[in-house]
């Protein structure tokens, strides 16, 4: 049998992302093993600085409510099954999942894939085929074709 001593599960807190999230404390129950919820911040572009008013005040806001956000990703019932580690970081998404993964030795990254096509794949890129090509372990990739499956939790 496989172990797994550790899952992590990036999320953005698109319903895509929570579903992953679901997807991933599944997993980590089914192995009694500690879950690592990560969230990256993007880094407010420096041309953009000028333009508010207190930067400082206003970064504070906003990593303030991504924590908030963050903790309530995962229901306070799944909380009391398995350990749950919440993770902000500031930084480039890709680069940071898979930075994180390596330090916390996890065996598993639970990501969602958002599916797009054409122009906007080329243009954005994937954070998660960029994951899947750079992590320390196997990244299960969740996609939600159509809505089919429920997001919220039980």
């Amino acid at each position: 049998m496989i172990s797994i001593q550790g899952v992590m599960v990036p999320v953005d807190f698109s319903k895509e992302s929570i579903l992953a999230a679901k997807f991933g404390a599944s997993l980590a129950e089914e192995y009694k093993t500690k879950l690592y919820v990560l969230h990256v911040m993007e880094p407010v572009h420096p041309s953009l600085r000028g333009y508010i008013v207190d930067f400082e005040q206003f970064q504070q806001r906003m990593i303030a409510q991504a924590k908030e956000d963050l903790e309530n990703v995962i229901p306070k019932a799944v909380k009391d099954r398995i350990p749950v580690e919440f993770i902000l970081e500031i930084g480039h998404p890709s680069y940071v999942i898979v930075e994180k993964a390596k330090e916390l030795g996890v065996d598993v990254v639970v990501i969602a894939t958002h599916g797009r096509t054409g122009l906007s794949h080329v243009l954005l890129g994937s954070v998660a085929e960029k994951v899947i090509r750079h992590a320390p372990c196997p990244v299960f990739v969740i996609r939600n074709p159509k809505d089919k499956y429920v997001y919220g939790w039980e």
